[in-house]
């Protein structure tokens, strides 16, 4: 027999987050769906936490988030969210989309504030093959942005 069953679980809840987190989850939906990359600051609370797959250090603040995502959503292809979990305080989104002919699956594990603001983004995506490739190209892309902005 395991040890899992003789630590105490934390209390899950499950449902629907409050009234905030769910705007700002439209909100968020919207900003994907157009790839309005200037609105996503508004979402973002100044000290956001990013954590990419691409790294295990945690990443701080608005401009390296939407930095990032503008480089990772310019390779991506036919991203789509198939479906959300929701607990207190955010959202699980499940999501599927193409890296050239190869496809990816992953999740956005996404926490809000009490006024809807994005606080905390996680990003887990498999296969790893598919996830480095992606990686790699969004490195290059977010250099060169890096360099024509400098």
């Amino acid at each position: 027999m395991t040890d899992f069953y003789l630590h105490p679980t934390p209390d899950i809840e499950t449902g629907l987050p409050h009234q905030a987190a769910q705007a700002g989850l439209k909100e968020w939906h919207r900003i994907v769906a157009s790839l309005d990359w200037d609105s996503l600051p508004e979402l973002l609370t100044e000290d956001v936490v990013f954590r990419s797959p691409a790294s295990f250090e945690p990443l701080h603040g608005k401009d390296t988030m939407v930095a990032i995502l503008r480089a990772v959503f310019s390779v991506l292809q036919d991203f789509k969210y198939l479906r959300h979990f929701g607990s207190k305080t955010g959202y699980v989104l499940e999501f599927s989309a193409r890296v050239g002919d190869e496809m990816l699956f992953g999740v956005d594990l996404v926490e809000f504030d009490q006024e809807g603001k994005i606080t905390d983004f996680m990003v887990m995506m498999r296969p790893a093959n598919v996830v480095m490739a992606l990686a790699a190209e969004a490195g290059k892309r977010l250099a060169a942005n890096q360099t024509s902005a400098a």
